[in-house]
């Protein structure tokens, strides 16, 4: 009793704390009193989008219904495939494939094209997914211009621990609306993947003393899953094949996806950028060959004190190794976040309110910088849609911007808070905001990379950007050379355009209050579950 009531007591401290996060404009001192408030409402922050959640009445709703929809689709699915086993825990689990319910509805808002895919791998077993488009003909957000394609594309491989395509629908979609073709799967093993592969007879595929893909946690997985996905999404039977620019391809991936996607598109001549959520990782002998963002947590999965001032380095390993061999990247540490900002996993496990957008800003930038931003060797007009000065211009003012602008709001379709006034959904935004309060305070943001801009003359030259801390300095810029006459274009934009979310989402019911009360309920519940506070003079477990 006296346990739970002091866990109560931590909770409700927490929560007292909570909303102040700009309480101090400057670092305190390791120890110090000031040190263990911030890092109590740094711990807090970890927890805002469950409270966001669990207080939510149409997002309660709106799960349960779109998790009952999709759990009889799963058994549907296995019926219709008999000898195609899927156990994994979205597949079983009532409700696992949920994720943000308020997606659901992306492609009947109109934003663009979704169709689902299925293929087998190199193993024979039967991978599912979707592929994604804009809405046609699109408009480009940055310049303004109409476009059909070909369109820069990215292959979207899921996270481990079961993770499952949908959790990386905000990417996707977000993708999409931009000017990008977009492939999301499920690895084998997990989501709405097969277990095991099979022979050419039809068998479970057995060979050197095992079943390949089994099980589901090994790099193996997600390496020959990454590539085996770009393989099809190349092929013919991509459907939207078409629209594909196959010479601006990029990938991105999430935990140990990333680590999986760092390797194969750096290792891969067609890959030309990756992006990797919690976090990029590549072997020693795997030289850095490709521009690589890696976006890092500070916390696993669930809220960990601070009492001392961690190696604010000990995420950024990768970048640093890239940077020394003068190939570009960046490393943006999100701040009081979890493993689970970039998978919207549902009431269980915690996460912050703004995380997810905020990985969304700097991959769409990253992206734009490197697909959109570069001609690879081509003419201006098999550049189609795009200026690419100024994408590239645009690309660079984002990355290095100390407010953040509306190119994450215009996919912001998600869950966010309850507007009590309106019984409405109000997702997420953060245009406005300054970058600096979204950014780690105990592990490093940092960038080096080149881009193509304006100079005080009027014509456009080639800069390194580099910033070693974008939480507190300034970023510099060195002009290095003169962009060639035949690379030249007249770097003027359109203004930036994009298809903004009303704030309803889904309207009310007659359930509404009953749906409210039941998330209180488990609120509490789940409170009490996720804050499992250590002694405060115990060292934090370091989260790698």
């Amino acid at each position: 009793m006296c346990k739970i009531s002091m866990k109560i007591f931590l909770l409700v401290l927490i929560l007292l704390f909570y909303g102040s996060f700009n309480s101090f404009a400057q670092d305190p001192e390791p120890g110090s009193a000031e040190w263990y408030q911030r890092d109590l409402e740094n711990m807090a922050r970890m927890t805002g989008r469950t409270i966001d959640q669990v207080t939510n009445p149409l997002f309660v709703e709106k799960l349960g219904v779109e998790g009952n929809t999709l759990f009889m689709d799963n058994i549907m699915d296995q019926i219709a495939h008999p000898t195609r086993p899927i156990v994994s825990l979205s597949q079983l689990l009532p409700g696992g494939r949920a994720a943000d319910p308020f997606r659901r509805d992306w492609e009947l808002q109109g934003r663009g094209i979704m169709i689902p895919i299925e293929y087998e791998n190199r193993y024979g077993a039967r991978i599912q997914g979707e592929v994604w488009a804009p809405s046609m003909p699109f408009v480009d957000p940055v310049t303004g211009e109409t476009s059909s394609g070909p369109f820069p594309a990215i292959v979207i491989t899921t996270g481990s621990v079961q993770g499952f395509k949908e959790l990386y629908w905000w990417a996707a979609q977000g993708l999409a609306e931009a000017g990008y073709v977009v492939m999301t799967y499920d690895v084998q093993g997990q989501g709405k993947s097969e277990v095991f592969g099979h022979d050419e007879n039809g068998f479970f595929l057995y060979q050197d003393g095992g079943f390949p893909g089994f099980p589901f946690q090994q790099d193996a997985n997600f390496i020959e899953g990454t590539e085996d996905a770009l393989e099809w999404f190349l092929s013919d039977a991509n459907p939207l094949l078409g629209l594909v620019d196959q010479d601006r391809l990029g990938l991105a991936s999430h935990s140990l996806g990333a680590s999986a996607v760092t390797l194969v598109g750096n290792q891969d001549p067609r890959i030309k950028v990756v992006v990797a959520w919690d976090n990029a990782s590549l072997p020693e002998d795997q030289e850095p060959m490709v521009p690589t963002m890696g976006i890092n947590a500070e916390a696993f999965f669930t809220p960990q004190p601070q009492t001392s001032a961690p190696d604010p380095d000990a995420k950024r390993g990768t970048f640093l190794r890239f940077k020394e061999k003068g190939v570009p990247a960046m490393q943006i540490a999100l701040r009081g976040s979890t493993h689970l900002e970039f998978t919207y996993v549902p009431l269980i496990l915690p996460a912050s309110v703004d995380g997810e957008r905020v990985a969304m800003y700097y991959t769409l930038a990253w992206f734009d910088r490197w697909l959109k931003g570069e001609r690879l060797g081509r003419s201006k007009t098999e550049v189609s849609g795009t200026s690419v000065l100024t994408q590239c211009a645009d690309a660079v003012r984002r990355l290095t911007a100390k407010q953040f602008d509306d190119s994450a709001d215009c996919s912001a379709i998600g869950t966010g808070k309850y507007d009590i006034a309106t019984n409405s959904n109000v997702p997420y935004m953060l245009e406005g905001k300054d970058v600096a309060e979204y950014l780690s305070f105990y592990y490093l943001s940092a960038g080096a990379f080149t881009g193509k801009n304006e100079g005080d003359d009027g014509n456009y030259y080639y800069y390194d950007y580099e910033c070693e801390d974008m939480r507190t300095s300034e970023w510099g810029s060195t002009q290095v050379a003169s962009i060639p006459p035949e690379d030249e274009d007249s770097g003027e934009t359109g203004g930036r355009q994009c298809f903004i979310a009303t704030a309803g989402g889904l309207p009310g019911s007659q359930s509404g209050l009953a749906m409210f009360i039941l998330g209180v309920i488990m609120f509490i519940g789940a409170m009490i579950r996720v804050f499992r506070y250590r002694e405060i003079g115990k060292n934090a477990d370091k989260i790698c």
